[in-house]
């Protein structure tokens, strides 16, 4: 069986880790250019937003389309 791709990866991850670091996803996704699947999910329509949060990382939020509950963000 083909494994998924890491845009893939990358967006089951956020669904059940709301708020993961670039250094969470990286480790456990095995994903080295975050930002770059963070742009490949955007550009196929996923609203994922990063925010700054007190302890100075940033952290990605995917928010669900309108309809649906936000994940993680409120």
């Amino acid at each position: 069986m083909k494994r998924p791709s890491q845009p893939d990866r990358l967006l089951a991850y956020l669904i059940d880790h709301p708020g993961a670091s670039s250094l969470e996803i990286t480790l456990a996704c095995d994903i080295v250019n975050v930002t770059g699947r963070i742009s490949d999910l955007r550009a196929a329509g996923h609203d994922i937003v990063c925010r700054r949060e007190p302890d100075r990382r940033d952290r990605y939020y995917l928010i669900a389309p309108e309809g649906q509950l936000e994940i993680g963000l409120l």
